[in-house]
C-alpha cells in the first residue's frame, strides 16, 4: 500500500530545490539583505557614489569654538603686593559689626538670617584663601620666569665672551684683513675725527646764534615794556584818552599817524621804492646821511648788546 507524502515534507523539498537553483550572487544578496545597496541610497546622499577610503587614519577634526575669551584681569599688577597682607585682607573681608539675636525672631526668619550669615562667612573665607593662593602662585611663576631668564642671560654672556674656536684660530690668518674689519668691530674711518670736529663746531655756532637771538628778544621785550599797561589806573586813563571826542583833531589824522611814523607800506609803495619813484624818490636823493645814521645805530646796538630806539 503506497503512502501519501505529507504536505510539510513536499513544501520543504520545494524550498530546498529553489535554494539550489539560485546563483551565488543572489545568495550573497540575500545573505546581506540588511546592508543597503545602491538602489536603497538616494542620489542626493554623499554615500551614493562609492569612493575608496585611504588606508591611513584620518586626522581628528578640530572643533572650532566661536567667540573670543576675554583677557584675564591682572590681580597683582606691579607695586600691588599689599593684597596678600593682613591689613588688606581685613579691609576687604570685614566681619559684621553687630550680631542679631535670633531667639527673639520667628523661626523661619531666623533660619533665613542664619543662612545669609553663613553665605557671607563662606564668601569672606573664599576671598581670603583665594587671594593668598593666587599670590603664592604668582610669586612661584615670577621666580620660575626670573630663574629661566637668568639662565638664558648667563648662557648668552658665556657664548658671547667665549674664546674663539680652534678652527677659527687656524683659518684666521688666511682671511683677508678687509673682510674681517666689518665683522670683528667697527670699520676704520680715517676722516672721522675731522668730521666730528666740524660737526661740533657747526653745532656750537648754531647754539651761539640761538642764544644771541634769545638775548635780543629779551632786550627788545625790556625796551618795549615801557609802554605796557600794568595797572588798572593806566588802563582807565588809556581808554579815556583813546575814546575821547577830541582824540582826532582833524579828519586827516588816522590811528597810524597817531601811534606810528607811517602806515604799513602797500605793494605800490614797495615797487616805487624799488624803482626810486614816488614820494620816496626824495629820500633816495638825500645822500648817505640816512644810511650812515642807520649804520651807526646798528653799530651802537652791537656794542651795547641790545636794541636802541
Amino acid at each position: 500500500m503506497s503512502t501519501r507524502p505529507s504536505v510539510k515534507s513536499s513544501l520543504w523539498v520545494q524550498l530546498r530545490n529553489s535554494r539550489e537553483i539560485r546563483c551565488p550572487a543572489q545568495r550573497r544578496q540575500m545573505a546581506h539583505a540588511s546592508s543597503p545597496t545602491n538602489t536603497q541610497i538616494p542620489p542626493e546622499s554623499p554615500a551614493y557614489i562609492e569612493i575608496p577610503r585611504s588606508v591611513q587614519s584620518q586626522a581628528p577634526y578640530r572643533t572650532i569654538i566661536k567667540g573670543v575669551l576675554p583677557v584675564p584681569r591682572q590681580l597683582f599688577p606691579p607695586g600691588s603686593r599689599a593684597k596678600a597682607r593682613k591689613t588688606y585682607l581685613d579691609q576687604v573681608t570685614r566681619e559684621p559689626k553687630r550680631s542679631r539675636n535670633l531667639e527673639a525672631i520667628e523661626p523661619s526668619t531666623a533660619q533665613f538670617i542664619d543662612w545669609k550669615a553663613r553665605l557671607a562667612a563662606s564668601r569672606r573665607k573664599n576671598l581670603r584663601e583665594g587671594l593668598l593662593e593666587l599670590n603664592m602662585r604668582k610669586r612661584t611663576q615670577d621666580s620660575v620666569v626670573a630663574q629661566r631668564s637668568a639662565v638664558k642671560q648667563a648662557e648668552h654672556e658665556r657664548r658671547v665672551h667665549a674664546p674663539e674656536h680652534e678652527d677659527e684660530r687656524l683659518t684666521k690668518p688666511t682671511v683677508p684683513q678687509f673682510m674681517t674689519s666689518g665683522i670683528l668691530g667697527q670699520a676704520r674711518d680715517p676722516g672721522r675725527a675731522v668730521r666730528v670736529a666740524e660737526s661740533r663746531a657747526r653745532t656750537e655756532s648754531v647754539q651761539a646764534e640761538k642764544r644771541e637771538e634769545r638775548r635780543n628778544a629779551l632786550h627788545s621785550l625790556y625796551m618795549n615794556a615801557r609802554d605796557f599797561i600794568v595797572t588798572e589806573a593806566e588802563w582807565n586813563a588809556k581808554i579815556d584818552e583813546v575814546f575821547d571826542d577830541k582824540f582826532f583833531k582833524n579828519e586827516d589824522t588816522s590811528i597810524w599817524d597817531k601811534y606810528q611814523s607811517h602806515s604799513p607800506e602797500t605793494v605800490l609803495e614797495l615797487l616805487s621804492e624799488a624803482n626810486k619813484m614816488g614820494r620816496n624818490a626824495i629820500r633816495h636823493n638825500q645822500g648817505y646821511a640816512t644810511i650812515t645814521r642807520d649804520r651807526v645805530q646798528k653799530i651802537a646796538e652791537e656794542l651795547t648788546g641790545g636794541r636802541m630806539d
